[in-house]
């Protein structure tokens, strides 16, 4: 929960993080990143029963005859439309948001998802990685040092 919140205080709200424990960095998606990708994914699955629940009444093909039961179970046809139009909208906020997120970390933070989109491949400075392993070893044993 401390890293969700983290990561919404610093991608989001752009309020610097001071406790080193919360600053982990992660070569990979971040916790936010991955619950919005769970989202993103159910979303999706909405937007495919309510499409094909909505052309059933049309079509004569057998694959959205199999979601005939949709309008009949959200309360008729307007209630499906309305729930497939907003999602809609949820999913064209969330991609606006991730490009945002993506740019942000790409130019602010030097990450290079971007890049690894083109090149296949991720770098990570050294001198940011043994940054990063000093740090948790002196928060693993403070003693030393």
């Amino acid at each position: 929960l401390s890293s969700f919140y983290h990561v919404i205080k610093t991608d989001i709200l752009l309020i610097n993080e001071k406790d080193p424990i919360l600053c982990r960095f992660s070569i990979g998606h971040n916790v936010v990143a991955a619950m919005a990708y769970l989202g993103f994914f159910v979303l999706f699955l909405i937007m495919i029963f309510t499409g094909f629940g909505l052309y059933a009444d049309m079509s004569e093909w057998w694959l959205p005859d199999l979601f005939a039961w949709v309008p009949s179970a959200l309360g008729g046809d307007f209630p499906t439309r309305l729930i497939h139009h907003i999602t809609m909208w949820f999913i064209i906020f969330i991609i606006i948001v991730h490009i945002y997120l993506v740019f942000y970390h790409e130019w602010l933070e030097g990450r290079g998802e971007v890049s690894s989109m083109f090149s296949g491949y991720k770098f990570v400075c050294k001198d940011r990685v043994q940054e990063q392993m000093d740090l948790l070893d002196r928060i693993k044993d403070p003693d030393e040092g």
